[in-house]
C-alpha cells in the first residue's frame, strides 16, 4: 500500500443550485422579519441599531425568496466538504419599522417589508369592471339585402347580453344615450333638461362604450359567376372614470358571404349560404369582438388620485371596482420615490389608503397618481 506524505485536495467536484424558497418576482408580497445585534460596550447605540436593521432587511429579503449555490471539495483522504453560500432573489421595495428594543445584551428592530419587484404587467385581471354601454351609431350601404340591414339592431343586443354573461363583467344599459364626453362631463346644475331627467354618469374606475357598426355590399366577379358579400365591422370606443378618457378602440372585421350569383339560377341558389348561416358568420364576429373589449377592459391599470386627510389618502374607488383591505399600490415618478401603500378602509365607490412607511408624508403624497398592483 503506497501512502502520499502531501495531501491533495480535489475541489469543485460538483456544483449545487438549489432554490430555498419561491418568490414570484413580478408581485410583491409583504413579510414580518426581526433583526439583532450584539451590543459592545464601547460602541455607539446608533451603530448597534444599523446593524439590527440591517439583520432585519436581510432576513426579510431571504424570506421574499433566497437562493444557495454551493459546492463540495473531497479533501486529503476520504473527508467530504459542503460549502454554501446563501444569498436573496428578491428585492426589497419599501419597509417600516414596526418596533425595536434593547436588553444588556442585544438590539432587536421588527420591521414589515414589500419584498419582490413591481415590474409593469400587460393585464392587470381587474376582478371587477363596471360597464355602461351608451348608444350604437349604425351606418348601413343601401346595397345590403333588406333583411340582412335589420341585423345589426341584434347584433347590438348580442353585444351587451354577451358580455353580460361574464362573470367579471356588470352590465349598465344605457343604449338610448348618446355618449358624448364633453356634453356629460360638462356642468348640468342650470340644466333643466338634467334636473328633470337627470344625467347619466359613469364612477372613476368604471367603464363607458360606444360601439359603431357598419355594414357594406361586396361583388366579386368571377367568369359567370357573382360572389355577394357584406363587409362587417364592429368598433367599440372604451373610455373610463368620471371624466370620460377614451383609452383605447377595439374593432373587429368579417367578409361574411351572403349570395352566390351565376348563368343557372337553381345552382346559384344551392351554393348560396342560407340565413341561419349567415346569421351565424355575424355572431361569430359578435363573440370575437366582445372577447377583445372585456380582455381590454380587464387589462387597464385601475389608478386613481389621492387626496389627503387626516385619517390617510382618500380616493374615488372601493369595492364596487375590486377593492378590499390590505391591497397594495405604488406610487413613483420623478418627484417621489418608489413608495408601497396598502388599503387600510374600503367603502363601495371609495377606499382610504397608507404608506407602508408611516414616515412618508401624506401632503407629500396628495394630489399623486396611485396604480394598484396586479390583482391575482
Amino acid at each position: 500500500m503506497v501512502k502520499s506524505s502531501y495531501p491533495i485536495t480535489f475541489l469543485s467536484l460538483f456544483f449545487l443550485h438549489l432554490p430555498l424558497a419561491e418568490a414570484k418576482e413580478e408581485n410583491l408580497k409583504l413579510v414580518t422579519s426581526t433583526g439583532r445585534a450584539a451590543i459592545i460596550s464601547d460602541e455607539q447605540t446608533q451603530e448597534t441599531r444599523s446593524r439590527a436593521l440591517e439583520d432585519a432587511l436581510y432576513s426579510a429579503a431571504l424570506l421574499g425568496g433566497a437562493e444557495i449555490d454551493g459546492f463540495s471539495s473531497i479533501q486529503a483522504g476520504t473527508q467530504l466538504d459542503d460549502h454554501f453560500v446563501v444569498r436573496p432573489s428578491s428585492k426589497i421595495v419599501d419597509y417600516d419599522i414596526l418596533n425595536e428594543h434593547s436588553d444588556d445584551l442585544h438590539y432587536a428592530i421588527t420591521i414589515e417589508a414589500a419584498v419582490g419587484e413591481v415590474r409593469k404587467t400587460e393585464c392587470q385581471n381587474r376582478p371587477v369592471n363596471n360597464v355602461t354601454m351608451f348608444a350604437p351609431v349604425i351606418a348601413i350601404d343601401n346595397e345590403v339585402p333588406a333583411w340582412v340591414s335589420h341585423i345589426p339592431t341584434g347584433l347590438v343586443k348580442e353585444i351587451y347580453d354577451q358580455m353580460a354573461k361574464k362573470p367579471d363583467v356588470e352590465m349598465i344599459n344605457k343604449a338610448d344615450v348618446v355618449l358624448d364626453p364633453e356634453n356629460l362631463t360638462k356642468d348640468l346644475r342650470y340644466s333643466y333638461k338634467a334636473l328633470t331627467s337627470g344625467v347619466t354618469k359613469i364612477r372613476d374606475g368604471d367603464f363607458a362604450v360606444s360601439t359603431n357598426i357598419t355594414m357594406n355590399k361586396i361583388v366579386q366577379k368571377e367568369g359567370f359567376q357573382e360572389n355577394h358579400f357584406v363587409d362587417a365591422t364592429i368598433k367599440t370606443k372604451v373610455f373610463m372614470d368620471s371624466d370620460f378618457k377614451e383609452t383605447q378602440t377595439v374593432t373587429n372585421e368579417a367578409r361574411i358571404p351572403i349570395r352566390n350569383v351565376t348563368a343557372l339560377k337553381f345552382i346559384g341558389n344551392a351554393t348560396s349560404p342560407n340565413r341561419s348561416k349567415i346569421r351565424n358568420g355575424f355572431l361569430n364576429l359578435v363573440l370575437e369582438h366582445v372577447a377583445e373589449v372585456t380582455v381590454a377592459m380587464q387589462c387597464t391599470p385601475l389608478a386613481a388620485i389621492m387626496v389627503a386627510r387626516e385619517d390617510g389618502l382618500h380616493i374615488p374607488i372601493g369595492a364596487q371596482q375590486g377593492l378590499r383591505d390590505n391591497r397594495l399600490a405604488v406610487v413613483s415618478n420623478k418627484t417621489i420615490p418608489w413608495t408601497i401603500l396598502r388599503v387600510v378602509k374600503t367603502k363601495m365607490n371609495s377606499a382610504v389608503l397608507k404608506p407602508l412607511n408611516r414616515k412618508r408624508s401624506l401632503s407629500q403624497l396628495s394630489g399623486q397618481k396611485v396604480s394598484f398592483l396586479e390583482f391575482n
